[in-house]
Protein backbone atom coordinates (compact mmCIF):
# COMPACT_ATOMS: atom_id res chain seq x y z
CA UNK A 1 0.00 0.00 0.00
CA UNK A 2 1.28 3.49 -0.93
CA UNK A 3 0.47 5.62 2.09
CA UNK A 4 1.20 8.86 0.24
CA UNK A 5 -1.16 8.54 -2.71
CA UNK A 6 -4.93 8.74 -3.13
CA UNK A 7 -6.91 7.81 -6.21
CA UNK A 8 -9.24 10.70 -7.09
CA UNK A 9 -12.51 9.63 -8.67
CA UNK A 10 -15.48 11.45 -10.14
CA UNK A 11 -18.70 9.40 -10.25
CA UNK A 12 -16.51 6.37 -9.67
CA UNK A 13 -14.29 7.08 -12.70
CA UNK A 14 -10.59 7.53 -12.00
CA UNK A 15 -9.35 11.03 -12.87
CA UNK A 16 -5.91 11.21 -11.33
CA UNK A 17 -3.78 10.92 -8.22
CA UNK A 18 -3.38 13.16 -5.20
CA UNK A 19 0.09 12.69 -3.73
CA UNK A 20 1.87 13.82 -0.55
CA UNK A 21 5.66 14.25 -0.62
CA UNK A 22 7.99 13.75 2.33
CA UNK A 23 7.99 17.50 2.92
CA UNK A 24 4.22 17.52 3.45
CA UNK A 25 3.38 19.15 0.12
CA UNK A 26 0.50 17.88 -2.02
CA UNK A 27 0.34 17.57 -5.79
CA UNK A 28 -2.37 16.40 -8.13
CA UNK A 29 -1.82 14.86 -11.57
CA UNK A 30 -4.49 13.89 -14.10
CA UNK A 31 -4.38 10.58 -15.91
CA UNK A 32 -3.46 11.04 -19.55
CA UNK A 33 -6.88 9.63 -20.47
CA UNK A 34 -8.86 11.58 -17.85
CA UNK A 35 -12.29 12.26 -19.40
CA UNK A 36 -12.97 15.61 -17.72
CA UNK A 37 -11.54 18.21 -15.37
CA UNK A 38 -12.04 18.16 -11.63
CA UNK A 39 -12.43 21.92 -11.26
CA UNK A 40 -12.56 25.10 -13.31
CA UNK A 41 -9.45 26.10 -11.37
CA UNK A 42 -7.69 22.87 -12.42
CA UNK A 43 -8.25 22.31 -16.15
CA UNK A 44 -6.88 19.18 -17.80
CA UNK A 45 -3.11 19.31 -18.37
CA UNK A 46 -0.04 17.08 -18.20
CA UNK A 47 1.79 19.11 -15.56
CA UNK A 48 0.82 18.27 -11.95
CA UNK A 49 -0.89 20.91 -9.83
CA UNK A 50 1.06 22.21 -6.84
CA UNK A 51 0.23 22.34 -3.15
CA UNK A 52 -1.45 25.74 -3.36
CA UNK A 53 -3.94 24.59 -6.00
CA UNK A 54 -4.54 21.34 -4.10
CA UNK A 55 -5.26 23.14 -0.83
CA UNK A 56 -7.79 25.39 -2.57
CA UNK A 57 -9.76 22.55 -4.13
CA UNK A 58 -9.18 19.49 -1.96
CA UNK A 59 -8.97 21.49 1.26
CA UNK A 60 -12.32 22.98 0.28
CA UNK A 61 -13.89 19.54 0.61
CA UNK A 62 -13.23 19.44 4.36
CA UNK A 63 -14.94 21.08 7.35
CA UNK A 64 -13.54 24.53 8.09
CA UNK A 65 -14.03 24.39 11.84
CA UNK A 66 -10.80 23.70 13.74
CA UNK A 67 -12.89 21.94 16.41
CA UNK A 68 -14.30 19.55 13.79
CA UNK A 69 -10.89 18.92 12.26
CA UNK A 70 -9.34 18.27 15.66
CA UNK A 71 -12.10 15.78 16.48
CA UNK A 72 -11.46 13.96 13.19
CA UNK A 73 -7.73 14.00 13.91
CA UNK A 74 -8.28 12.45 17.33
CA UNK A 75 -10.63 9.81 15.93
CA UNK A 76 -8.15 8.61 13.31
CA UNK A 77 -4.87 9.48 15.05
CA UNK A 78 -3.74 11.96 12.41
CA UNK A 79 -2.61 15.58 12.17
CA UNK A 80 -5.78 17.70 11.97
CA UNK A 81 -3.89 20.34 9.95
CA UNK A 82 -2.92 17.84 7.24
CA UNK A 83 -5.46 18.03 4.40
CA UNK A 84 -4.16 14.87 2.73
CA UNK A 85 -4.43 12.74 5.88
CA UNK A 86 -7.91 14.04 6.67
CA UNK A 87 -9.13 13.18 3.18
CA UNK A 88 -7.44 9.80 3.44
CA UNK A 89 -9.58 9.20 6.54
CA UNK A 90 -12.96 10.65 5.51
CA UNK A 91 -12.77 11.47 1.79
CA UNK A 92 -14.68 8.44 0.55
CA UNK A 93 -17.83 10.52 -0.03
CA UNK A 94 -17.36 14.27 -0.49
CA UNK A 95 -19.56 17.08 -1.77
CA UNK A 96 -20.60 16.56 -5.36
CA UNK A 97 -19.22 13.47 -7.06
CA UNK A 98 -15.64 13.51 -5.73
CA UNK A 99 -14.30 10.55 -3.79
CA UNK A 100 -10.78 9.68 -2.69
CA UNK A 101 -9.63 6.09 -2.39
CA UNK A 102 -6.70 3.86 -1.61
CA UNK A 103 -5.03 3.26 -5.01
CA UNK A 104 -5.20 -0.47 -4.25
CA UNK A 105 -9.02 -0.35 -4.19
CA UNK A 106 -10.94 -1.77 -7.20
CA UNK A 107 -10.31 -0.08 -10.55
CA UNK A 108 -13.92 0.84 -11.15
CA UNK A 109 -16.94 1.90 -9.14
CA UNK A 110 -20.54 2.11 -10.30
CA UNK A 111 -21.95 5.50 -11.21
CA UNK A 112 -25.43 4.56 -10.02
CA UNK A 113 -25.77 3.16 -6.50
CA UNK A 114 -28.46 1.21 -4.77
CA UNK A 115 -29.48 2.96 -1.56
CA UNK A 116 -28.03 0.80 1.20
CA UNK A 117 -28.47 2.24 4.65
CA UNK A 118 -28.35 1.58 8.37
CA UNK A 119 -31.52 2.45 10.30
CA UNK A 120 -31.32 4.80 13.25
CA UNK A 121 -33.78 4.84 16.09
CA UNK A 122 -35.03 8.24 17.22
CA UNK A 123 -32.97 7.95 20.38
CA UNK A 124 -29.84 7.00 18.43
CA UNK A 125 -30.33 9.95 16.09
CA UNK A 126 -30.81 12.32 19.03
CA UNK A 127 -27.60 11.02 20.63
CA UNK A 128 -25.66 11.50 17.40
CA UNK A 129 -26.95 15.07 17.02
CA UNK A 130 -25.96 15.86 20.61
CA UNK A 131 -22.48 14.48 19.97
CA UNK A 132 -21.87 16.31 16.68
CA UNK A 133 -19.42 18.84 18.20
CA UNK A 134 -17.23 15.96 19.45
CA UNK A 135 -18.04 13.59 16.58
CA UNK A 136 -18.46 15.79 13.48
CA UNK A 137 -20.09 14.27 10.41
CA UNK A 138 -21.18 11.30 12.57
CA UNK A 139 -17.62 9.93 12.41
CA UNK A 140 -18.20 7.93 15.59
CA UNK A 141 -20.41 5.49 13.70
CA UNK A 142 -18.61 2.53 12.17
CA UNK A 143 -18.22 2.76 8.41
CA UNK A 144 -19.09 6.46 8.07
CA UNK A 145 -16.35 8.05 5.94
CA UNK A 146 -17.73 11.20 4.40
CA UNK A 147 -16.75 14.85 4.33
CA UNK A 148 -18.69 18.12 4.10
CA UNK A 149 -17.31 21.62 3.82
CA UNK A 150 -18.46 24.54 5.94
CA UNK A 151 -17.99 26.04 9.39
CA UNK A 152 -21.21 24.77 11.02
CA UNK A 153 -21.79 21.35 12.56
CA UNK A 154 -23.67 19.10 10.15
CA UNK A 155 -23.94 15.54 8.88
CA UNK A 156 -24.96 13.83 5.65
CA UNK A 157 -27.76 11.27 5.86
CA UNK A 158 -30.19 9.28 3.72
CA UNK A 159 -33.96 9.56 3.86
CA UNK A 160 -35.60 6.20 3.25
CA UNK A 161 -39.36 5.84 3.71
CA UNK A 162 -39.31 9.29 5.28
CA UNK A 163 -36.88 8.15 7.98
CA UNK A 164 -33.34 9.37 8.66
CA UNK A 165 -30.84 6.59 8.02
CA UNK A 166 -27.07 6.37 7.69
CA UNK A 167 -25.39 5.35 4.44
CA UNK A 168 -23.56 2.07 4.19
CA UNK A 169 -20.12 2.27 2.61
CA UNK A 170 -20.34 3.65 -0.90
CA UNK A 171 -23.97 4.82 -0.77
CA UNK A 172 -24.41 8.51 -1.66
CA UNK A 173 -26.34 10.51 0.92
CA UNK A 174 -29.55 12.33 0.03
CA UNK A 175 -29.87 15.07 2.69
CA UNK A 176 -27.86 17.37 4.93
CA UNK A 177 -28.77 17.45 8.62
CA UNK A 178 -28.00 20.63 10.58
CA UNK A 179 -28.58 21.11 14.31
CA UNK A 180 -29.13 24.47 15.96
CA UNK A 181 -26.21 26.81 16.60
CA UNK A 182 -26.29 27.05 20.39
CA UNK A 183 -24.74 30.51 20.57
CA UNK A 184 -27.58 32.11 18.62
CA UNK A 185 -31.30 31.91 19.10
CA UNK A 186 -33.41 29.77 16.78
CA UNK A 187 -31.01 29.58 13.83
CA UNK A 188 -32.85 26.55 12.49
CA UNK A 189 -36.17 28.37 12.29
CA UNK A 190 -34.43 31.44 10.90
CA UNK A 191 -32.80 29.50 8.05
CA UNK A 192 -35.99 27.55 7.43
CA UNK A 193 -38.08 30.72 7.05
CA UNK A 194 -35.54 32.47 4.81
CA UNK A 195 -35.17 29.44 2.54
CA UNK A 196 -38.94 29.05 2.32
CA UNK A 197 -39.41 32.74 1.52
CA UNK A 198 -36.73 32.49 -1.18
CA UNK A 199 -38.58 29.57 -2.73
CA UNK A 200 -41.91 31.37 -2.57
CA UNK A 201 -40.59 34.27 -4.67
CA UNK A 202 -39.09 31.95 -7.27
CA UNK A 203 -35.44 31.61 -6.24
CA UNK A 204 -33.74 28.29 -6.82
CA UNK A 205 -33.37 26.76 -3.35
CA UNK A 206 -33.55 23.15 -2.12
CA UNK A 207 -36.43 21.72 -0.12
CA UNK A 208 -36.03 22.20 3.64
CA UNK A 209 -37.95 21.02 6.67
CA UNK A 210 -37.61 21.09 10.44
CA UNK A 211 -37.83 17.81 12.28
CA UNK A 212 -37.24 16.58 15.82
CA UNK A 213 -35.45 13.60 17.31
CA UNK A 214 -36.50 13.11 20.92
CA UNK A 215 -37.37 16.82 21.17
CA UNK A 216 -34.06 17.89 19.57
CA UNK A 217 -34.87 20.00 16.50
CA UNK A 218 -32.80 19.81 13.33
CA UNK A 219 -32.96 21.18 9.83
CA UNK A 220 -33.13 18.71 6.95
CA UNK A 221 -32.01 19.98 3.55
CA UNK A 222 -32.38 17.98 0.35
CA UNK A 223 -29.09 17.67 -1.52
CA UNK A 224 -29.04 19.27 -4.97
CA UNK A 225 -25.92 17.33 -5.97
CA UNK A 226 -27.76 14.02 -6.19
CA UNK A 227 -29.97 12.44 -8.87
CA UNK A 228 -32.44 9.64 -8.24
CA UNK A 229 -34.15 7.19 -10.55
CA UNK A 230 -36.64 4.38 -10.17
CA UNK A 231 -35.77 1.31 -8.18
CA UNK A 232 -34.05 3.19 -5.38
CA UNK A 233 -30.98 4.04 -7.44
CA UNK A 234 -29.00 7.25 -6.87
CA UNK A 235 -25.92 8.92 -8.29
CA UNK A 236 -23.74 11.88 -7.40
CA UNK A 237 -23.59 15.08 -9.47
CA UNK A 238 -20.30 16.95 -9.40
CA UNK A 239 -20.26 20.39 -7.80
CA UNK A 240 -17.74 22.90 -6.53
CA UNK A 241 -18.14 26.10 -4.57
CA UNK A 242 -16.94 29.43 -5.93
CA UNK A 243 -13.73 29.35 -3.88
CA UNK A 244 -12.80 25.97 -5.34
CA UNK A 245 -13.71 27.06 -8.87
CA UNK A 246 -11.53 30.16 -8.49
CA UNK A 247 -8.61 28.46 -6.73
CA UNK A 248 -9.15 30.42 -3.49
CA UNK A 249 -8.43 28.96 -0.06
CA UNK A 250 -11.47 28.46 2.18
CA UNK A 251 -9.77 30.63 4.81
CA UNK A 252 -9.96 33.53 2.34
CA UNK A 253 -13.66 33.17 1.53
CA UNK A 254 -14.52 36.71 2.65
CA UNK A 255 -13.74 39.57 0.27
CA UNK A 256 -12.09 41.55 3.08
CA UNK A 257 -9.65 38.64 3.51
CA UNK A 258 -8.73 38.69 -0.18
CA UNK A 259 -11.56 36.44 -1.32
CA UNK A 260 -13.95 36.86 -4.24
CA UNK A 261 -16.18 39.90 -4.56
CA UNK A 262 -19.23 40.33 -6.76
CA UNK A 263 -17.23 41.17 -9.90
CA UNK A 264 -15.23 37.95 -9.64
CA UNK A 265 -18.40 35.95 -9.00
CA UNK A 266 -20.27 37.48 -11.94
CA UNK A 267 -17.24 36.94 -14.20
CA UNK A 268 -17.25 33.28 -13.14
CA UNK A 269 -20.79 32.96 -14.49
CA UNK A 270 -19.36 33.42 -17.99
CA UNK A 271 -17.96 29.90 -17.66
CA UNK A 272 -21.40 28.38 -17.18
CA UNK A 273 -23.41 26.84 -20.01
CA UNK A 274 -25.96 29.69 -19.97
CA UNK A 275 -24.11 32.78 -18.70
CA UNK A 276 -26.99 35.24 -19.05
CA UNK A 277 -29.33 33.02 -17.02
CA UNK A 278 -26.68 32.32 -14.39
CA UNK A 279 -25.81 36.01 -14.02
CA UNK A 280 -29.47 36.94 -13.64
CA UNK A 281 -30.03 34.22 -11.01
CA UNK A 282 -26.95 35.40 -9.12
CA UNK A 283 -28.23 38.99 -9.22
CA UNK A 284 -31.58 37.81 -7.83
CA UNK A 285 -29.83 36.10 -4.95
CA UNK A 286 -27.48 39.03 -4.34
CA UNK A 287 -30.49 41.33 -3.91
CA UNK A 288 -32.39 38.79 -1.78
CA UNK A 289 -29.47 38.36 0.63
CA UNK A 290 -29.25 42.13 1.03
CA UNK A 291 -32.97 42.55 1.60
CA UNK A 292 -33.26 39.84 4.27
CA UNK A 293 -29.97 40.81 5.96
CA UNK A 294 -27.93 37.70 5.12
CA UNK A 295 -24.50 39.24 5.64
CA UNK A 296 -22.63 35.90 5.53
CA UNK A 297 -23.14 35.28 1.79
CA UNK A 298 -19.47 34.55 1.05
CA UNK A 299 -17.95 32.68 -1.89
CA UNK A 300 -18.27 29.23 -0.30
CA UNK A 301 -22.03 29.72 -0.05
CA UNK A 302 -22.37 29.75 -3.83
CA UNK A 303 -21.62 26.74 -6.02
CA UNK A 304 -21.49 25.46 -9.56
CA UNK A 305 -23.14 22.20 -10.59
CA UNK A 306 -21.29 20.18 -13.22
CA UNK A 307 -24.22 18.27 -14.69
CA UNK A 308 -21.97 17.01 -17.49
CA UNK A 309 -18.42 17.63 -18.75
CA UNK A 310 -19.60 20.72 -20.65
CA UNK A 311 -22.89 21.46 -18.84
CA UNK A 312 -22.10 23.81 -15.94
CA UNK A 313 -24.89 25.57 -14.04
CA UNK A 314 -25.29 27.81 -11.03
CA UNK A 315 -26.31 25.48 -8.21
CA UNK A 316 -29.27 25.99 -5.91
CA UNK A 317 -28.72 28.51 -3.14
CA UNK A 318 -28.18 27.44 0.46
CA UNK A 319 -27.09 28.67 3.92
CA UNK A 320 -29.53 31.57 3.74
CA UNK A 321 -30.61 33.24 6.98
CA UNK A 322 -31.32 36.68 8.42
CA UNK A 323 -28.28 37.71 10.42
CA UNK A 324 -29.69 41.23 10.75
CA UNK A 325 -31.99 39.74 13.40
CA UNK A 326 -28.95 39.26 15.68
CA UNK A 327 -27.76 42.78 16.57
CA UNK A 328 -24.80 41.44 18.58
CA UNK A 329 -23.29 40.03 15.37
CA UNK A 330 -21.12 42.24 13.20
CA UNK A 331 -23.36 43.88 10.62
CA UNK A 332 -20.77 43.57 7.84
CA UNK A 333 -21.43 42.07 4.44
CA UNK A 334 -19.21 39.27 3.12
CA UNK A 335 -18.97 41.08 -0.23
CA UNK A 336 -19.04 44.84 -0.58
CA UNK A 337 -21.48 46.85 -2.66
CA UNK A 338 -19.46 49.48 -4.45
CA UNK A 339 -17.04 50.45 -1.65
CA UNK A 340 -19.21 49.56 1.34
CA UNK A 341 -19.29 46.50 3.59
CA UNK A 342 -21.71 48.27 5.93
CA UNK A 343 -25.26 47.70 4.59
CA UNK A 344 -26.54 50.83 6.31
CA UNK A 345 -24.32 52.97 4.09
CA UNK A 346 -25.52 51.47 0.80
CA UNK A 347 -27.64 53.74 -1.40
CA UNK A 348 -29.12 53.28 -4.87
CA UNK A 349 -26.15 54.95 -6.56
CA UNK A 350 -23.81 52.43 -4.93
CA UNK A 351 -25.85 49.66 -6.55
CA UNK A 352 -25.57 51.52 -9.85
CA UNK A 353 -21.78 51.68 -9.54
CA UNK A 354 -21.68 47.99 -8.66
CA UNK A 355 -23.72 47.21 -11.79
CA UNK A 356 -21.13 49.00 -13.93
CA UNK A 357 -18.37 47.01 -12.23
CA UNK A 358 -20.02 43.62 -12.75
CA UNK A 359 -21.43 44.41 -16.19
CA UNK A 360 -25.08 44.08 -15.21
CA UNK A 361 -27.74 46.54 -16.33
CA UNK A 362 -28.87 48.86 -13.54
CA UNK A 363 -32.47 49.11 -14.87
CA UNK A 364 -32.67 45.29 -14.73
CA UNK A 365 -31.31 45.24 -11.19
CA UNK A 366 -33.73 47.99 -10.15
CA UNK A 367 -36.63 45.86 -11.42
CA UNK A 368 -35.36 42.95 -9.32
CA UNK A 369 -35.15 45.16 -6.23
CA UNK A 370 -38.65 46.62 -6.66
CA UNK A 371 -40.19 43.20 -7.32
CA UNK A 372 -38.49 41.54 -4.35
CA UNK A 373 -39.30 44.38 -1.94
CA UNK A 374 -42.95 43.81 -2.86
CA UNK A 375 -42.91 40.00 -2.81
CA UNK A 376 -40.66 39.19 0.16
CA UNK A 377 -42.89 40.73 2.89
CA UNK A 378 -45.94 38.93 1.45
CA UNK A 379 -44.06 35.61 1.35
CA UNK A 380 -42.73 36.16 4.87
CA UNK A 381 -46.25 36.89 6.15
CA UNK A 382 -47.48 33.65 4.56
CA UNK A 383 -44.72 31.68 6.27
CA UNK A 384 -45.48 33.41 9.56
CA UNK A 385 -49.11 32.34 9.27
CA UNK A 386 -48.11 28.72 8.68
CA UNK A 387 -45.65 28.78 11.56
CA UNK A 388 -48.29 30.10 13.95
CA UNK A 389 -49.83 26.63 13.78
CA UNK A 390 -46.59 24.98 14.99
CA UNK A 391 -44.26 25.15 17.98
CA UNK A 392 -42.20 27.83 16.26
CA UNK A 393 -40.95 30.64 18.53
CA UNK A 394 -43.53 33.37 17.95
CA UNK A 395 -41.24 36.14 19.27
CA UNK A 396 -38.48 35.17 16.85
CA UNK A 397 -40.96 34.93 13.99
CA UNK A 398 -42.17 38.45 14.72
CA UNK A 399 -38.62 39.79 14.97
CA UNK A 400 -37.64 38.11 11.69
CA UNK A 401 -40.71 39.46 9.95
CA UNK A 402 -40.20 42.97 11.30
CA UNK A 403 -36.52 42.97 10.33
CA UNK A 404 -37.18 41.76 6.80
CA UNK A 405 -40.11 44.14 6.28
CA UNK A 406 -38.06 47.08 7.51
CA UNK A 407 -35.17 46.28 5.21
CA UNK A 408 -37.48 45.90 2.23
CA UNK A 409 -39.26 49.18 2.97
CA UNK A 410 -36.05 51.17 3.42
CA UNK A 411 -34.48 49.75 0.26
CA UNK A 412 -37.60 50.35 -1.80
CA UNK A 413 -37.64 53.99 -0.71
CA UNK A 414 -33.98 54.38 -1.70
CA UNK A 415 -34.73 53.12 -5.19
CA UNK A 416 -37.88 55.24 -5.52
CA UNK A 417 -36.09 58.56 -5.07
Amino acid sequence: MNDRKLAVRLNGHLLGTLALDIGGQMSFAYLSEAPRALSLSMPLREEPYNNSACEAFFGGLLPESSQARQAIGRKFGINWNNTFRLLQAIGYDCAGAVSLHNPADPDSYPEWHELKTKPLSEKELANQINELPEKPLFIGIEGVRLSLAGAQDKAAVCIINNQVQLPSRGTPTTHILKPAIEAYESTLQNEYVCMRVAGRIGLNVPHVEIRKAADIPYLLIQRYDRESQGGGMIRRIHQEDFCQALGVLSANKYQSDGGPGFKTCFDLMMKTSRPALARNCLAEMMVFNFLIGNWDAHAKNFSLLHVGPTDIRLARFYDVLCLAAYPDLAQKMAMKIDRHYDPEKVRAHHWERLCKTIGFGFPALKRIVIRQTEEIPIAAEAERELLSQTEFDAALADRLLDTIKHRCNVTRQLFSR
